[in-house]
């Protein structure tokens, strides 16, 4: 593209990179560049042409190391991200505390501490998007830690559900949100109203619980509220062999997502999330609705789901399913893992994804999940300026005969160099730019202390404890 005339202004011109733009040709500049004017993405392009046409306030060089769009998280329940190491991971032992009587235990406070320290946690792990699955008592209180470290979220209304005897045992057992019609048929599309600010980097979804908590005519109103709104449809579905089973009489006998596919619950605006139950006649009709699944292979894992059922993600997304990938709760993992998890998934059960489609599923896919595909996702003019600069220069980064599987498997977070979220700069050469990161672990310290003295939980190990 030739240049003539005075060069354009812009704020950021990032040069010297391998840009991965995950655009829909998935284009590659070996050499490229990336020009950011305020919020928006002005340009993506070899470096040399992007270099004459623009004069830019601030140069960055990546060094020729990757630059691609940030990531984002299609399923984090960030106020209880402090859980993690809190609970028994050993599955002869029984009994002891658990999420039920973690979520009974929060205060706004404590969901405010935990989310903050999620949100610093995604951004030194490349992410600037995530999408909270209803699931805190007090949104604001995420809101607020999201506008703290300045990143993208996606709300919904808490714990909508109305039915105790589907399979989900913690929806008869939190005291502040009771599960019942009135209750969460008042509450549903509370939380659009963020919808407002078109601008904004706190926007708000329509979610259900899910996991047998919801009975058809709350899921019908809820999907009604996701169309009349232009939003997505959030909820867990399918997540063991046992409660899929009660779901299933309870839709009519059959199998509950062809009943969900009757009733129009299966649609391109619906993300569900694990889905680890997926039968052979459910296949191709999740496929041709349009719907999103975001996969939590960790999970698949950690419960030992894998000798019970292969995982049928892989099969899925080669029929053009959209994937996202979702740290849930982060028992054993953090942002950025998940990926290398779903490779060994897919290899357990004799099939293959490459490293490639898992970064297109942790950002164009991501993107599409939370309904933000047509402003974030991919490095192209128009779009949010959310990228992610990285550095090669470390150990793992040797000797990168393949970028993106250097990134995704081997590099993943440790070559984190620069976070810009909305344009804006959140983290740059190893540190936050809005937060003292000190601070907000002492925060989310002091908070796990209480909620471990409340619930009577205390620090741990198998091994013997000489004092």
């Amino acid at each position: 593209m030739a240049t003539t005339g005075a060069p354009e202004p812009c704020d950021i011109l990032v040069r010297n990179g391998y840009v991965l733009t995950l655009d829909a040709q998935r284009t590659v500049y070996p050499s490229g560049a990336v020009a950011v004017r305020g919020n928006r993405i002005a340009a993506v392009g070899p470096d040399r042409e992007l270099a004459a046409r623009f004069r830019p306030s601030r140069v960055f060089d990546a060094g020729g190391a990757p630059v691609h769009p940030g990531m984002i998280d299609g399923h984090l329940h960030s106020t209880v991200h402090l859980t993690r190491t809190a609970f028994n991971d050993d599955p002869v032992v029984t009994g002891g505390v658990g999420f039920t009587e973690w979520f009974n235990a929060l205060t706004d406070e404590d969901e405010h501490a935990s989310a903050l320290v999620a949100f610093v946690e995604m951004v030194r792990n490349g992410f600037t998007a995530c999408m909270e699955p209803g699931t805190a008592f007090e949104p604001d209180a995420v809101a607020a830690a999201a506008e703290a470290v300045g990143v993208r979220v996606s709300l919904a209304d808490p714990f909508l559900w109305d039915t105790v005897d589907g399979g989900n045992a913690m929806a008869s057992r939190i005291p502040r949100a009771p599960a019942n019609s009135r209750r969460a048929q008042d509450l549903l599309g509370g939380q659009l109203r963020r919808n407002k600010d078109a601008e904004t980097r706190v926007r708000g979804h329509v979610s259900l619980y899910g996991s047998g908590s919801a009975s058809p005519e709350l899921e019908l109103a809820a999907k009604k509220c996701a169309d009349d709104h232009g939003v997505i449809l959030n909820q867990h579905q399918n997540f063991t062999l046992e409660q899929v089973a009660i779901d299933d009489a309870r839709f009519g006998g059959g199998h509950n997502l062809v009943r969900f596919a009757e009733l129009g619950l299966l649609d391109r605006n619906c993300t569900f999330v694990h889905m680890n139950v997926v039968r052979d006649d459910e296949v191709s009709l999740i496929a041709r609705s349009g719907m999103s699944i975001v996969w939590q292979p960790g999970n698949y894992q950690y419960y030992a789901m894998a000798h019970r059922l292969r995982s049928r993600m892989p099969e899925l997304f080669q029929l053009g399913v959209n994937l996202a990938l979702g740290v849930d709760v982060a028992k054993i993992w953090t942002f950025g893992e998940l990926a290398r998890i779903a490779y060994l998934v897919a290899r357990q059960g004799g099939d293959y994804l490459s490293s490639e489609s898992l970064l297109a599923m942790e950002t164009i896919g991501g993107a599409r999940a939370l309904g933000l595909e047509a402003m974030a996702g991919s490095l192209e003019p128009g779009k949010r300026a959310d990228l992610v600069i990285r550095t090669d220069e470390l150990a793992e980064a040797v000797p990168n005969f393949n970028v993106v599987v250097q990134l995704i498997m081997l590099s993943q977070a440790r070559s984190i160099d620069t976070v810009i979220c909305d344009g804006e700069v959140l983290f740059r050469h190893g540190h936050l730019t809005r937060l003292d990161e000190r601070v907000v672990h002492e925060m989310g310290r002091a908070s796990a202390r209480r909620l471990a003295a409340r619930l009577g939980v205390s620090p741990r190990t198998t091994w013997p404890i000489s004092r």
